[in-house]
């Protein structure tokens, strides 16, 4: 494990009263460490009043990243001070101080990961005796007819849990008003074992298993019970490493989640330099549930927001109810955070984030649109994975189940219906308020006309369209599309923000 570097600046060395853990590295008071090239800080602590000049702030801004950095009572300082914190997002330190600094290696540990354990990966109990009905890779759905509390299904290979983390749980599922469900958690370390069981009033928010920091080698068997007369539907696992109110994937990171449909938006907001434009990035289709973009959008220094997600295998392209009503909130949220207005915002993504940073940027009037290999047939890329990608994207079906009215059959007609649905939705955003900058693959195998179908209906709506294409197909040039990203970026934030 890499050590967990902290700088702490004013007030007495905490190193020399408090116990540090193993596996942190304590600087006191160490500027010199500003100056080295490759130095980050996974924690930095303002214990007083700092009289440093702007290019120390900014050095040290550069060296650490916001949601990690702490003050105590009485530092907030002078307006550079004051400048700072709000760009990290500086919290108060309220708690006991050895036991803030016992904690370190469970908070500020560096790194994201997160899975979605699919309803594939798990059995159904040998004494079901129910119907088994599957929604492509999406779901099964079970019934349950009993008065007592009975195994339904189980997860079929224990998992494997990361030395010195724990693990956060949401569970996906759905059921009848007569049915209740929980989950079993069962973890083994050595000759150990532990059981952690949560009820679904506990799973109306995300759940940690406490597993042993300091085992080495644990795994994790789950298995849901449920009991009632009913339908039900088993959905996927998420898992996460765990920060216990820091943050979700990362510090500072957060989750938005509908106890209806079991969906969760995740984002990440950044303050930057805290001046116009608030430029939002669509995480695209990513099977290791994670934020995306976060170092690529950070080197901007502009005030971002990461939007991901995490849905069925890698993303269900920011459909639903729930997104349709969130994702605009946590945008404007975040606007009116920083004081700005619609005209002040920029909407990005590539791949599957072009389709929420289309949508949700005409919806919002964003003042520009910037999106590499965009996506708008969501039934046209589930009709052709049947033939012309076979076996590469089977959850295109469960989006287009998800979207359809009547999902039994996903038949050429009802998918051409869906891509009608989505145009139609388009075509009545006003777009005159916004500059769509666009850049294709010319043998696109997923969407193929979504460029042509754009420039149709938005071509004299939209402020400007602007369009770039690359040879090949969907997949094989991500690189020149990052970097044609990259220039859009920057020519937006120059010639529109004075950046």
């Amino acid at each position: 494990m890499k050590p967990i570097r902290v700088l702490q600046l004013g007030g007495e060395d905490w190193s020399q009263t408090l116990r540090i853990p193993a596996g942190v590295q304590w600087y006191f008071n160490d500027l010199a460490q500003l100056k080295v090239k490759k130095m980050r800080f996974e924690l930095l602590i303002i214990a007083d009043q700092l009289e440093m000049t702007p290019v120390e702030w900014e050095q040290l801004h550069a060296k650490v990243d916001p949601y990690n950095v702490v003050f105590l009572p009485g530092a907030a300082g002078d307006e550079l001070q004051q400048y700072f914190l709000a760009r990290t997002q500086a919290r108060l330190l309220k708690s006991d101080r050895q036991a803030f600094v016992s904690a370190i290696p469970q908070y500020y540990y560096v790194g994201q990961q997160g899975i979605g354990i699919g309803p594939d990966a798990f059995s159904v109990s040998p004494n079901y005796q129910g119907s088994q009905r599957w929604q492509d890779s999406a779901a099964l759905e079970l019934t349950v007819d009993s008065d007592d509390w009975q195994p339904l299904a189980n997860l079929r290979t224990n998992l494997f849990v990361d030395p010195d983390r724990q693990l956060t749980v949401w569970p996906v599922f759905q059921h009848d008003a007569n049915v209740e469900i929980r989950y079993r958690f069962v973890l083994v370390y050595g000759s150990e074992r532990q059981t952690y069981e949560f009820s679904e009033a506990q799973l109306q928010k995300p759940q940690v298993i406490p597993t042993p920091i300091t085992a080495r080698n644990q795994f994790l068997s789950v298995i849901v019970f449920a009991k009632g007369n009913g339908q039900m539907t088993l959905g996927n696992l998420e898992l996460r490493w765990a920060r216990y109110g820091l943050g979700t994937f990362i510090n500072g990171g957060q989750a938005w989640q509908d106890l209806e449909s079991r969906d969760e938006v995740q984002f990440f907001f950044n303050p930057g330099d805290l001046r116009p434009p608030l430029c939002v990035y669509f995480a695209g289709y990513h099977s290791k549930k994670s934020f995306e973009g976060y170092f690529m959008m950070k080197k901007m220094k502009v005030p971002y927001l990461l939007i991901t997600d995490s849905r069925l295998e890698g993303g269900a392209f920011y459909t639903g109810p729930f997104f349709n009503q969130a994702v605009p909130k946590i945008i404007d949220q975040h606007l009116q955070l920083l004081g700005f207005d619609h005209t002040q915002l920029v909407m990005s993504g590539i791949s599957m984030g072009t389709y929420g940073a289309i949508k949700f940027g005409l919806r919002q009037k964003a003042h520009a649109v910037i999106a590499a290999k965009p996506l708008v047939h969501l039934g046209t890329i589930a009709q052709r994975s049947r033939l012309a990608r076979p076996d590469e994207f089977g959850t295109s079906f469960d989006l287009a189940r998800e979207l359809i009215a009547a999902p039994n059959e996903l038949d050429e007609t009802s998918l051409r219906q869906l891509d009608q649905k989505i145009i139609d939705a388009l075509i009545h955003e006003d777009a005159s308020e916004t500059s769509l900058n666009l850049a294709y693959m010319f043998d696109d195998d997923y969407d193929p006309n979504a460029l042509a179908v754009l420039k149709k209906h938005l071509l004299g709506r939209a402020r400007q369209i602007n369009y770039y294409g690359l040879p090949g197909r969907h997949n094989d040039d991500s690189s020149g599309m990052i970097k044609w990203l990259l220039r859009q970026y920057a020519r937006v934030l120059k010639e529109d923000f004075g950046r």
